[in-house]
Formats: structure tokens, sequence, C-alpha cells
């Protein structure tokens, strides 16, 4: 009776977090709605996101199609996962997260109740790490069947979802050094030197950890001339100095 108590204390301590940290983003342990994804047809939702997301942005071609999809459809899995094994060690089934598609985004999402665990650290990490893995693959195989996008892009950008919410979570908690753990989660996922991490030095003095990534996101063929504050196209000294000045104000 302990454990399941402590159990759903944290889901439901995770779910405040998520409604304090992200406004708007419906998250509930529940069953998946009917036409979210990972309820039936995983395949004709991700083609009905797609087609969304083609329409929206039709001047910035197939590739950035394919590509806003693939992030579209990760970043709850792998923000929520690293969110709840950090703030309530707790490792969530994220591989059967149902999700809420609609108007060329994902946002909100559903989670099965009671089957989360708590324990060790490390051991949540890894157990969440492999669950990630694989509702990614299985989104993989779903987009790639209606919109082709390469593996080294994908996974390099899922990696960069992970290890960017590590850095989220640090500039709030920074007491959880929770950066420290960024190898483990890579390798507990599949995703050694996918992505990086490195240290600016904030204008207060701080060290403070960024993205140091190796896939662009193609945001530059929705908006020309524009590239993300961390985008390895650019050198990466205007990266760095980009970040620091972002973390300065913001951390």
């Amino acid at each position: 009776m302990g454990v399941a108590l402590d159990r759903a204390q944290a889901e439901t301590a995770f779910v405040d977090a998520v409604r304090t940290a992200l406004p708007g983003i419906d998250a509930a342990f529940s069953a998946t709605p009917a036409d979210w994804l990972g309820a039936e047809d995983d395949r004709a939702v991700v083609a009905r996101l797609h087609g969304e997301i083609a329409s929206a942005y039709a001047l910035a071609g197939r590739a950035y199609h394919a590509v806003r999809s693939w992030s579209m459809l990760v970043w709850q899995p792998a923000m929520a996962g690293v969110m709840a094994v950090h703030g309530q060690n707790l490792a969530l089934p994220v591989d059967r997260m149902g999700q809420c598609v609609a108007n060329g985004g994902v946002y909100g999402f559903r989670l099965p109740a009671g089957q989360s665990l708590c324990g060790d650290l490390a051991d949540m990490i890894d157990l969440t790490a492999t669950r990630i893995r694989a509702i990614a693959d299985h989104l993989f195989a779903e987009l790639c069947a209606i919109a082709p996008v390469k593996e080294k892009i994908a996974y390099r950008l899922l990696a960069d979802r992970i290890l960017g919410t590590l850095v989220h979570i640090h500039a709030h908690k920074p007491h959880l050094e929770v950066c420290a753990h960024a190898d483990r989660w890579l390798a507990a996922a599949g995703l050694s030197g996918m992505s990086a991490l490195a240290d600016v030095r904030l204008a207060s003095g701080a060290l403070h950890p960024v993205l140091d990534r190796k896939q662009c996101c193609l945001h530059y063929l929705c908006e020309p001339g524009t590239l993300c504050q961390s985008c390895p196209k650019q050198p990466r000294a205007l990266r760095m100095e980009r970040m620091q000045a972002y973390w300065s104000a913001h951390a």
C-alpha cells in the first residue's frame, strides 16, 4: 500500500509540475481518447499531423515538413520522461503515451495510471531512456511510411530534446545537478555521441550548461535567414555567444 501511495503522489506531483512549467499542456494519467496518437491507428494520426504541417508551411519544403513532424511526435515523451525522473524520481510509461494532435501540433498527453515506477535515480534514468527510445522507434517507423526522414537526423534531434530538457531543468533547479547525468541518458537511449552539452559563463559569472548540437532542425527553411541560437550551421563561437546571452537573461 505504501509503495502504491508513493507512486500515486509522485504522479500527481508530476502533473502539477507539467502544468506549472508548460501552461496549456493537458497532462493526465487516464485512458487515451480514441482520436489521439497512441489510441488506435497511429499511422493515420501521423499522416494527419504531417498533412497539417505541410499545409501550414508549404513553402518550407518536404524535408522541413518531415523533420518538424518528427520533432512534434517525440518532444512530449522525451520531455515528460526526463522531467519525471529528475523531479519525482519517477519512471513514466512514456512508451505507452497517448498524444493530442491538432492544428499541426502535438500538445497534451495521457499516460496509463498505476504503471509508473519509483526507485533509484540511475535505474529510473535507464528505464525511462529505454522507453523513450521504444516509442521513438515506433513513431519513426510510422512517420517514415509517410514522409521518410534520415535516421541520423531524427535521432540526433531526439538526443537534443533529451539534453535540452536537462538544460531547462538546470536553469530552474541547479541544485539537482541533472546535467551530470547527460551521458547516462544518451547511452541508455542508444544515442551516445548524438548530442552534447557545453558550459558557458553567464554575465553573473556562473557556469551554465548549453546544447552543443550536431544537427540542424531545418527551421531556417521556414524562416529564411533565421538560425536557432544553438544551430550547428553557425560557427561554434557564435553559437556559444548567442546562448550565453540568452541564458544570462533567462537563467
